[in-house]
């Protein structure tokens, strides 16, 4: 009894636990790997975890096992070196080269100006990162900096035209 139900959840969620990993690693091999890791866990937990939270045990133990995979892996850097294309089910899992370069490299461009904006203006990096990194209104950022919406506005205005000026160019090569 216990294998069957084991047997119609693994079939029904074993797509989405490789889509979150791909998702986050990049790597198919790995998300086979941690899929495997978190079903094994689920098989031995099975009776612990009620029907109705099995897809978010799943979904989580899942996200903890990948920032454990990052964590063991974050002085390695790999470099995919061709395009990993597998039919899983009726599911096709592909990643290019190109999307994990760029996604790199985007993160790369990103963290550049992040760092030339906060060594020019602490300030502005503040204003930037509650605003488009943390994603919090105007209204928000501002009262966290204990500053008005017109000064935070301003701020945000001066920073983003320093960030054109500086690394417009790059920008639209990209």
């Amino acid at each position: 009894m216990k294998n069957k139900r084991f047997e119609e959840y693994f079939l029904r969620y074993k797509n989405l636990i490789i889509r979150i990993v791909m998702n986050k690693t990049g790597d198919y091999q790995a998300a086979q790997e941690i899929c495997q890791q978190v079903f094994i866990s689920f098989y031995k937990n099975m009776d612990k975890v009620s029907p109705e939270l099995v897809k978010a045990w799943l979904i989580r133990s899942t996200q903890n096992a990948v920032i454990d995979y990052i964590r063991k892996n974050k002085t390695k850097e790999k470099i995919f070196t061709d395009t990993s294309c597998v039919k899983d089910g009726n599911i096709l899992v592909e990643e290019s080269v190109e999307l994990y370069e760029k996604k790199r490299s985007n993160r790369e461009f990103v963290g550049r100006i992040l760092r030339e904006v906060r060594a020019v203006n602490e300030q502005w990096f503040e204003v930037l990162m509650m605003h488009c990194v943390d994603g919090l209104s105007y209204a928000e950022s501002a009262k966290r900096l204990n500053i008005s919406e017109s000064v935070l506005r301003a701020r945000m205005y001066r920073a983003r035209v320093f960030i054109k000026e500086k690394f417009g160019a790059e920008y639209l090569e990209r």
